[in-house]
């Protein structure tokens, strides 16, 4: 973002609404993905979206105008969340059940590598190449990493293989001793949909979703404007990725053992206390802690509602139920970013900001706590 306000003269609400318009698109095209996982898996869903990813990146280094660059921005926002983050995670819940924390703690683990790794080189290319230089690299990454694994390794799930999930040679039966597990009877989306406990679920996560990502997208800006350089900033984005990779792998493998609806609403409290910590985070020794304590909870909020909801709902249409969270995290994940713009170019600075964001994490904590287990009613 600085560099395209730098070299463009962009304001930071023209920047960000390239996010918001991918977020729409994310919402109008995640229930109609999540039908095709159920259906066909993510075989050639990824392999599809990081095409498009990586040519969008690399359409975007010869763009200049504003228009284009939104259409641009969204389209590559919108094949990587979901064309490749969603069906990753649809795919994962559907191969387990009672490891399911741990390979989802994997998936978000081994992605934040990408997470850590690309401040830090993007920011080289701005100083050394440039800006297009920059968006191609990203392009290259895209294309080069994204779509072999699928084509060559994923199928739906462990039965189209003769296979059980969680590499059983037999089938189980679940037990007390595995207290996090909260079921495995599958529903259909149409009884989802009148379950209240989907809906507290969704709107949980819209809101913070809403607020993460609004601090995420302008933490790097931020701190620049705190008077830290961008190279440090870059760096410190860096530990804000370094947190999401040990927070997914310890609240993955933690919601093996704890309720997952628990695990989600300590991390939506703690959330709402760092945003606030933040307004105070002047120098290097403040920032790193405080993002990498972010991205430590955002790690697990990355993996745990979609696991909550194959507890809850079980595997066989988890990807249509899943489709609908993906909806309503799309919206919010696109208008984050956007909603910290506009208040920054209104009053000068991201304090009112940072403090609507922690409200909603505390809003998002209510929501949680009392998205219990929903219960089929019994025929009589």
């Amino acid at each position: 973002m600085p560099a395209l306000s730098s070299e463009y003269g962009w304001t930071k609400t023209v920047i960000a609404s390239g996010t918001t318009a991918g977020g729409i698109a994310v919402a109008l095209a995640s229930p109609f993905v999540g039908r095709i996982l159920d259906r066909y898996g993510s075989r050639w869903v990824v392999p599809i979206g990081a095409t498009m990813t990586g040519l969008g990146c690399l359409a975007l280094a010869g763009i200049q105008a504003v228009p284009l660059f939104v259409a641009g921005y969204a389209f590559v926002r919108f094949s990587g969340q979901t064309l490749v983050q969603f069906p990753n995670s649809v795919t994962v819940a559907k191969w387990f059940e009672t490891r399911r924390g741990r390979a989802m703690s994997l998936l978000v683990g081994i992605g934040a590598i990408g997470l850590i790794s690309a401040p830090v080189g993007v920011q080289y290319m701005l100083d050394h190449h440039g800006i297009g230089a920059a968006w191609i690299s990203l392009g290259v990454l895209a294309l080069s990493l994204g779509v072999a694994p699928s084509l060559l390794l994923v199928a739906r799930g462990p039965e189209d293989l003769g296979l059980l999930p969680d590499g059983r040679t037999e089938s189980v039966e679940m037990t007390l001793t595995e207290p996090a597990y909260e079921g495995h009877e599958d529903w259909r989306l149409s009884e989802a949909l009148h379950t209240p406990a989907l809906w507290l679920i969704a709107g949980s996560t819209i809101f913070f979703s809403l607020s993460s990502t609004g601090v995420g997208f302008h933490q790097l800006s931020y701190y620049v404007e705190q008077g830290i350089s961008s190279t440090t900033a870059a760096a410190v984005v860096s530990a804000f990725a370094f947190g999401i990779t040990f927070g997914g792998v310890i609240w993955g493998a933690l919601s093996d053992r704890v309720s997952a609806r628990v695990l989600i609403s300590i991390q939506y409290g703690i959330s709402a206390v760092l945003q606030l910590v933040l307004l105070g985070a002047n120098t290097p020794g403040e920032a790193f802690p405080i993002s990498f304590g972010f991205g430590f909870l955002v790690g697990g909020a990355l993996s745990l509602p979609t696991l909550l909801l194959a507890n809850y709902y079980g595997r066989a249409h988890l990807g249509s139920i899943a489709g609908i969270l993906q909806m309503t995290r799309g919206v919010s994940l696109g208008s984050g970013p956007l909603v910290a713009a506009v208040i920054y170019d209104e009053t000068g600075g991201y304090s009112l900001a940072f403090v609507g964001f922690a409200l909603l994490c505390t809003a998002s904590v209510v929501m949680m706590a009392c998205a219990y287990k929903p219960r089929r009613r019994a025929v009589v």
